[in-house]
């Protein structure tokens, strides 16, 4: 499979040596990477959509919990590989998909083939083999076929980097005091 589109920035796995975590471990006694008061506080940690905090609450302790994950990927891909980086929200991912101009699929994965590197909002597949996607639904074609695509592309764009500086400014805000 050709995955040119991925470029050389690879998503987080198991490799990270103590600076990534599997989905089903966050905040738990082994997680180097979030600290435990994760789950009461997802939104210092870059959680920005309830389906996000939802699918990592239930996904705790739980490695075979099925997660549906998305991904924004050019016309024709079809599956989403090990090594891809996946949102657990569909917002997110639709959200990205406005920047790259792609379209949105979405599979299950479990939880234990799920990891990150401490932004909650974006993880790293790495299952053991390609997972079957299907389309994302649409989001609202009426509206969005009336709206010209550089309008799209320039409300995307501000969208997106809204949401990276939120959650580096929450990260870098929170940084300071898990040490205290």
């Amino acid at each position: 499979m050709n995955d040119d589109y991925r470029l050389s920035h690879r998503a987080p796995g198991p490799e990270g040596d103590g600076t990534t975590v599997r989905l089903d471990r966050v905040g738990g006694e082994h997680d180097e990477v979030f600290p435990a008061d994760v789950g009461q506080h997802p939104e210092r940690y870059g959680a920005l959509h309830s389906t996000t905090v939802d699918q990592v609450r239930r996904a705790s302790g739980r490695p075979d919990a099925r997660v549906r994950v998305w991904r924004a990927v050019p016309e024709g891909v079809t599956a989403i590989s090990p090594g891809d980086w996946v949102a657990l929200s569909e917002k997110y991912a639709r959200a990205e998909s406005q920047i790259e101009h792609a379209q949105v699929i979405t599979a299950t994965a479990t939880a234990s083939e799920l990891w990150s590197e401490g932004l909650l909002e974006e993880w790293g597949y790495q299952g053991t083999a390609p997972l079957r996607a299907e389309p994302a639904a649409a989001e609202r074609p009426l509206s969005r076929a009336s709206f010209p695509q550089s309008a799209r592309a320039a409300v995307a764009s501000t969208r997106t980097a809204e949401v990276h500086t939120q959650a580096m400014t929450r990260a870098n805000t929170i940084g300071p005091e898990v040490g205290r």
